[in-house]
Parts: C-alpha cells; sequence; structure tokens
C-alpha cells in the first residue's frame, strides 16, 4: 500500500528559512530527531530544485503506449527521470506498464506524480504502547504514480519577452549585460510568492479514435521539460559562434524583377500556389479535426441524455440512444467527408425534434426552450447549405443544450 506524502507543499505557505539539527555529545537521538534532519535536507533540496531547475522531464518518460483492456485503461511509459511541482524526483528505472481506471471521456492526459512506498516490514520492540503494531516500514521506497485526467493541464507560460530596447547591447561588459537580463527575468518571474502549484508532471494527451483506440491528440499541449544548464549553454555558444545568421532565419537572395521577366512571375505564381496550398491543407486537418470532435461530443452527449431520462419517459431514452449510434464518425473516411456530415444531420434532425417532444413536462422548460431552438437553428442551417465550419457550430450548439437538459424533479415516471 502506498503512503502519500502529505506535507503542506512549501510554495502554498512562501519561503522560510530552514532549522537543522544542533548535534552534541549526549543528545538523545529520538526518532524525531531523526524525522527532522530527513526533512531538513528534503526541504533545501526540494526548494533549490523549485526555483533553480523548475518542473517537468528530465529524461526519457516517453508513453509507449495506451489500451483499453477489461480492466480499464493499460498504460505502458518509457524510463525516465522528471522533477515534480515540489521539486521532488520521481524516476522510473525501466519501462513500467500500468492499469487505470477507464476513461469516461473520448480524451484524457496522461500525468505521473511522487509517491511513497513502505517497505522491509520489521518487528517492534517492547515499547510499552509507543507503537501499537508488532511490525512497521524499515524504509520507505520513493516510486511514483500514474493517473489520468479529462481536463488538459494549463500550457506553459514565460515570463513575457524581454524588452532588449532597455540593455546596452554595445556594451563590452559581458558580466553587465548577463546581470541586466537577470534583473529582467528575476522582475518577470520571481516576485513575490510562487503560489501553489500542481506538483503532478504531464506526460502527453490522447483521443479516442472511431475504432475505440487511443492515439496521441494533435491539439494537446506540450510536454513540459527541465531545461538543464547544459543545454542552455549549447544554445548560448551556438548563437554567439555563428555570426553570420545566429537566428537561422532563412536567407532570401533580393529580387528586383523587371516587368518583362516571366520567369520571375512564373517563380513568383508558383510560390503563392504552393503557400495556398499548404493554407488549404491545414484548413482541411483543422475541419477534420473538429468535425470528428462534434461528432463523439454528439454521440456521448446524446447516451448520456438517453441514461438520464430513461426512468422519465422510456421512448425519448431510446430515441436519445439511437441518436447516440448514429452519430458515428466514420465518415472522416469517406472520399466527400462534407456531404456525409450533411446526410448524416438529416437522419438525426427528426430524432432531434421527436426527443423534444417527448420530454415536455419531464425537463425544465427553460432548458427545454434552449434545446428546441438549438434545433431549430440547426435545421435552417442544414437547409441553408451554409459553410462547414458555421455548421458544425450551430451542431455544437445543440449538442451542449442537450447535455443541460434539465429533469423535473419529483414527476411520476413513465408506467
Amino acid at each position: 500500500m502506498s503512503r502519500k506524502n502529505t506535507d503542506v507543499p512549501r510554495e502554498s505557505q512562501g519561503l522560510s528559512q530552514f532549522t537543522k539539527n544542533r548535534f552534541f555529545k549526549g543528545k538523545l537521538m529520538t526518532p524525531r530527531i531523526m524525522e527532522s534532519t530527513r526533512e531538513y535536507q528534503n526541504e533545501r533540496f526540494q526548494t533549490l530544485n523549485q526555483y533553480t531547475e523548475g518542473m517537468g522531464i528530465v529524461h526519457g518518460l516517453e508513453v509507449e503506449s495506451v489500451a483499453t483492456t477489461s480492466d480499464g485503461l493499460e498504460v505502458t511509459v518509457d524510463s525516465g527521470l522528471a522533477l515534480d511541482g515540489r521539486g521532488r524526483p520521481i524516476v522510473v528505472e525501466k519501462a513500467t506498464t500500468r492499469t487505470l481506471p477507464a476513461a469516461s471521456a473520448d480524451e484524457l492526459y496522461l500525468f505521473i506524480q511522487y509517491d511513497e512506498v513502505p517497505i522491509e516490514m520489521v518487528p517492534v520492540p517492547d515499547t510499552d504502547g509507543a507503537v501499537e503494531e508488532d511490525a512497521v516500514p524499515n524504509r520507505l521506497a520513493e516510486t511514483f504514480e500514474l493517473t489520468h485526467r479529462e481536463t488538459a493541464p494549463e500550457r506553459n507560460r514565460s515570463g513575457g519577452a524581454f524588452d532588449y530596447s532597455e540593455l546596452d547591447l554595445d556594451t563590452n561588459d559581458p558580466q553587465e549585460l548577463m546581470g541586466e537580463l537577470a534583473d529582467q527575468y528575476h522582475k518577470k518571474r520571481r516576485t513575490g510568492a510562487t503560489g501553489e502549484r500542481d506538483s503532478a508532471v504531464y506526460l502527453g494527451g490522447y483521443e479516442r479514435s472511431h475504432d475505440g483506440s487511443w492515439i496521441e491528440a494533435s491539439d494537446a499541449p506540450r510536454r513540459q521539460y527541465v531545461y538543464d544548464h547544459q543545454m542552455l549553454y549549447d544554445l548560448v555558444v551556438h548563437h554567439l559562434a555563428d555570426t553570420d545568421n545566429p537566428h537561422e532565419t532563412p536567407i532570401h537572395e533580393p529580387v528586383d524583377p523587371q516587368p518583362d521577366d516571366i520567369e520571375t512571375l512564373n517563380q513568383r505564381m508558383d510560390a503563392i500556389e504552393g503557400t495556398i496550398s499548404e493554407l488549404r491543407a491545414e484548413r482541411d486537418t483543422f475541419v477534420q479535426y473538429t468535425l470528428r470532435k462534434t461528432v463523439k461530443d454528439r454521440a456521448r452527449f446524446f447516451a448520456e441524455l438517453s441514461d438520464r431520462v430513461e426512468k422519465f419517459s422510456g421512448d425519448a431514452s431510446r430515441i436519445a440512444r439511437e441518436t447516440a449510434q448514429m452519430s458515428s464518425d466514420e465518415i472522416i473516411e469517406e472520399s466527400d467527408m462534407e456531404a456525409a456530415y450533411r446526410r448524416q444531420l438529416i437522419e438525426i434532425l427528426e430524432h432531434l425534434i421527436r426527443i423534444g417532444d417527448l420530454l415536455e413536462g419531464y425537463v425544465t422548460d427553460e432548458s427545454l426552450e434552449r434545446y428546441l431552438f438549438a434545433v431549430s437553428k440547426l435545421q435552417s442551417a442544414v437547409e441553408s447549405d451554409i459553410e462547414l465550419l458555421d455548421l458544425i457550430e450551430a451542431d455544437n450548439q445543440m449538442c451542449e443544450t442537450a447535455d443541460s437538459l434539465d429533469p423535473l424533479v419529483g414527476v411520476t415516471p413513465d408506467a
């Protein structure tokens, strides 16, 4: 059984001075004295890590696989090292597979957090009732726990751009320049208390595909890393050594086209067409992701609605379940994805209207009015042949109102 460290994080209290034991001849070495010595060492080490190293992944900890099993989720993580939000090291010695609770949503975000496990149980000598157990752990192994959440972590925030206009870039004193940079950094990042921070380290975001497997989410926040000194020094040295182009900016030779330079005009046209093609590809990727997420959300919302109203209206529950089953994201695999999506909406519109009729008297008037209005807007959008992204937005609004349908309290269920 794991033993969690429940100490109040130092960062939530603000900085405080460290207190250590003073040893002298004849001092009685009690468990409390030894424990306070350990706490002193840990607090100093963890505080330095928090304020000088930061938190995140130091090495490895790649997520090798996420799979659904009969027991929940089976997650395999590669070996590696991380520092958590309280400055504690998290070590995974080798590739490890853990079983987590099943995910209720179609998106999840994996985290690793510090844990302690008691080991080496030893008998306790007779101490006149000082310890109730006959045997206690002799040591605590610092280990880890894998968890998942349905909400994404906050994206990494920087302290803001440096104001280079205030720096004397012509100075011959590197120490002065370094001091000015450090002064700006401290004012932006280290003024006042740091506030309580989430100690778990983020490993990656995943989403459920149409076949039920888990794939890495393309729009998930990036993993957070600890930037070690060697890496930063290497970047600075590379920057200073490459005096011709320190920022590795693509260098384009100036072009002065003449009106009769047909070849130059053709090159420019080719470049414009290439840019347009890239923008279209990016738009198609965004539309595909948005459409798939919308259809998945619709299936989930109406499955939940079916469960929520089953005891009040069996017919409404059945039609909501059918709507969820009809909401398949396999349409993105079809050659004409937009046409398949529009056909799907036409097929379920009758179900959406029928659900509203059946739930009258079973849900609050306010929530039902919002739902029917959203269904009406979706129907108008389908019939008016509007842009695909506008149609997806109308579908999303309808799903949100279906999710907020609020059953009345004390309503007699259908016989």
